[in-house]
């Protein structure tokens, strides 16, 4: 039989996901909490954090779809920390849709998030091998204790007048990076995966996750707004201090006098309005920050290859590869 390339595995374990989300969300009342569950879940998205869990399952000697519903079950997680922090980032787009919260209202939003917590893990019991059931829920727990402290550093650096890249990196694998860490990891172990395999999953994952932030950040005020699903430059809006910020703030001395100015003007409004955003996009570009950031994305892409080392010559493990690379070149 004829072996599948990473784009149709990729596809088939998709489709897997779309079919099994469909079927997850009760359609029952009251309709304010389960309606905008069935939004956010059913709102498409490339699916990485489930197929990665699959493809972690593969590569550590499993069947993939075993994995199917853990991987889901990250997938949930994922999406009820997104309608939580769109809440306190007050964003008002996600996936070129309006958020939860502008489409019903906050309370709804709280609701149906906290709602997604329960569905998670009842679709992660739905998993055929339950053996190793304790380090699952173990795995998840951490997963979102993790990720809120994330959040919670995030809306702290907000008030801080700078941050440098060593608390902005710790940041980000927590908020970012642990939710594909926690896909790797309950994929490897559904599939079987012994301790030092999951460790080097958990190390692949994580420095994929760094690098997929770094390239968040300046796709935020690079890509085109239709394929980015949100406001370009909706970090300098909001204040965010990102890479690219943190990156511009080292160099602040160095910097002519009209980029310290509106350096200094970003932290001191906590963000700029629309009109400046072509403007820090030149002092990116013209003072290296852009070269900066992708030279990091492409410096942890290479650590996320070298972790698999670990594990064993297969299949899953060449997908995980390419599974890295795909989203070192992805545009949106």
């Amino acid at each position: 039989m004829q072996q599948l390339s990473f784009a149709q595995r990729y596809d088939e374990y998709k489709q897997a996901v779309e079919t099994t989300l469909a079927s997850l969300i009760p359609q029952q009342l009251p309709d304010t909490l389960y309606e905008p569950m069935r939004y956010t879940l059913l709102s498409g998205g490339k699916r990485v954090r489930p197929v990665l869990a699959m493809l972690a399952c593969d590569a550590v000697g499993g069947n993939g779809m075993d994995a199917l519903y853990a991987g889901i079950a990250v997938e949930i997680l994922h999406n009820f920390t997104l309608i939580h922090d769109d809440i306190m980032d007050a964003a008002s787009v996600r996936r070129n849709r309006p958020t939860v919260h502008v489409k019903w209202n906050e309370s709804a939003a709280i609701l149906s998030g906290d709602g997604m917590i329960a569905i998670a893990y009842q679709t992660l019991l739905r998993s055929p091998d339950l053996t190793r059931l304790r380090e699952l829920i173990e795995a998840m727990n951490t997963g979102i204790i993790e990720v809120c402290e994330g959040q919670a550093l995030d809306l702290e650096f907000q008030d801080c007048a700078t941050i440098g890249l060593t608390q902005y990196f710790e940041m980000i694998d927590k908020k970012t990076a642990k939710m594909l860490e926690l896909a790797v990891k309950v994929g490897g172990i559904i599939g079987g995966g012994s301790g030092t395999q999951i460790e080097a999953l958990c190390r692949y994952a994580q420095t994929a996750g760094i690098a997929f932030q770094v390239q968040d950040d300046w796709l935020d005020i690079t890509a085109d707004a239709a394929k980015l699903g949100k406001t370009i430059g909706g970090d300098i809006l909001e204040g965010k201090k990102t890479y690219l910020i943190i990156k511009a703030l080292e160099q602040r001395d160095s910097l002519p006098d009209s980029d310290r100015t509106l350096l200094d003007e970003f932290l001191q409004k906590r963000g700029l309005s629309a009109e400046y955003i072509p403007t820090m996009q030149c002092l990116f570009e013209q003072n290296g920050i852009f070269a900066n950031a992708r030279y990091e994305v492409e410096r942890l892409t290479h650590e996320a290859h070298a972790a698999l080392d670990a594990l064993p010559d297969n299949v899953g493990r060449t997908f995980l590869h390419e599974f890295a690379t795909m989203l070192l070149e992805r545009t949106h």
